[in-house]
């Protein structure tokens, strides 16, 4: 690690604290404007709710006036006449409804419910995806430092040939186009690890942008906390169920909402029914002791049943139950969708375990063969093509295990995902 983070300081790509996964975990979480969005939706769900529910709730209402009026008249035979008066006025009224429109206010309540439910399911989905977003970014830029390293290590190794090949130019030892192709092996090293530099700072770059940190630059990746790949064993034991998906919840509920708004917007041909009490009191002076000798008080029942409305139940009806349609398709096809996700995202995850352990073997093989071609060049029985060849191998190698080891990881943090889990932050 002290070797990597010494190429890094070297290539400019790193040079702040290193962060974990977690910890840029929590930096998204705080300042993403996805979780924003989320968390607004679930506002107002929760005031669609209060909404619904204070239409079943009583009313109290107060209201109180006060005023002077004037008059003239022509009155014979007294003539001109002119008068004015106070007036006071005070009232309250209780009122509850019984039976709205058939009881579509409870239907309405138990939609606003799930409404609520739903919205919640929505932000951990959320939440989910951004986590994801930002365990890519950040294995990808884990393995952009592991691919300089490597591309380091490689170019350190066409140095140390090249100076050879020039020693033994000089003495004439080497003829001119073996010095050429180890010069041209040392171009080649050279111009892919600015390559993978360049990676390196996109890679930074995309990861403080995924995490909504992207005018900070003091950050960098924890390359000393990044997990271990899962074994094929480990992921062959792995859980397959996916009923905690919330997009998949979430279409569910957002199709028993639909139901529901249907079954009240049906509601309206129905009747209302509520139930009222009131106190009023009126006088030409303000004499709130005496109130009780000119206050009136009525208790009542009344129902109204809405004949015609210009057809606008209709309406309301034929948009429920658009809605209803449109949550049953979104319904009955997530589940084959994150069924098939989820087998796809599990094969993916195995496949590139496989690949992992390919890579390793991969890896062994061509350091071995890389040791023998040395041996064999400075023994005289190997060509210096051949020596290169070796390099060349070994490099890809090298190369082909991080991205193996990348792959892997960011394969488990979507699976993780898919199934309504977030991935893991550490062993």
């Amino acid at each position: 690690m002290n070797q990597i983070a010494l190429v890094v300081i070297l290539a400019g790509g790193l040079s702040g604290r290193p962060v974990d996964l977690s910890g840029w975990m929590s930096m998204a979480l705080a300042g993403s404007g996805e979780i924003i969005q989320a968390d607004a939706g679930l506002e107002q769900a929760d005031a669609a709710y209060s909404i619904a529910r204070s239409s079943l709730l009583p009313r109290l209402v107060f209201s109180a006036s006060a005023g002077h009026s004037w008059s003239s008249m022509e009155v014979e035979p007294a003539g001109h006449v002119d008068t004015e008066s106070d007036h006071y006025t005070a009232g309250l009224t209780l009122s509850q409804e019984i039976l709205g429109s058939g009881g579509s206010s409870w239907l309405s309540l138990r939609s606003a419910s799930l409404g609520r439910e739903k919205s919640d399911l929505q932000r951990r989905a959320a939440v989910l995806s951004l986590e994801r977003s930002v365990a890519a970014a950040y294995y990808g830029a884990v393995g952009a430092v592991e691919l300089v390293a490597a591309s380091e290590a490689a170019l350190e190794r066409s140095n140390a040939l090249l100076d050879r090949m020039e020693m033994l130019y000089e003495l004439g030892a080497a003829r001119e186009l073996e010095l050429l192709e180890a010069r041209m092996r040392e171009s080649a090293d050279r111009l892919a690890l600015l390559r993978n530099e360049q990676a390196l700072t996109q890679s930074i770059t995309e990861l403080r942008r995924t995490a909504g940190v992207s005018g900070d630059t003091t950050m960098t990746v924890d390359t000393s906390a990044v997990l271990s790949p899962l074994t094929r064993e480990a992921i062959l034991a792995l859980p397959t169920d996916y009923s905690e998906n919330p997009s998949l919840r979430a279409a569910d509920l957002a199709l028993e909402e639909s139901t529901l708004d249907l079954r009240a917007a049906r509601r309206s041909y129905w009747p209302s029914l509520v139930a009222s009490a009131s106190w009023s009191w009126s006088d030409d002076e303000f004499e709130p002791e005496d109130a009780h000798l000119n206050d009136t008080w009525n208790v009542g029942v009344s129902l109204t049943w809405s004949i015609f409305d210009g057809w606008l139940r209709e309406g309301r009806i034929q948009s429920a139950g658009a809605g209803r349609l449109a949550a049953e398709a979104v319904a009955g096809s997530a589940e084959g969708d994150i069924e098939a996700a989820v087998r796809a995202a599990w094969d993916e995850l195995l496949a590139s375990s496989d690949n992992l352990a390919l890579a390793g073997m991969t890896l062994e093989y061509a350091t071995r063969r890389m040791e023998l071609s040395q041996l064999s060049y400075e023994l005289g029985d190997l060509a210096v093509t051949d020596l290169l060849d070796a390099q060349a191998d070994l490099s890809e190698a090298e190369a082909k295990l991080v991205s193996a080891r990348t792959a892997c990881l960011v394969a488990e943090a979507g699976y993780w995902v898919l199934l309504g889990r977030s991935p893991r932050l550490g062993e």
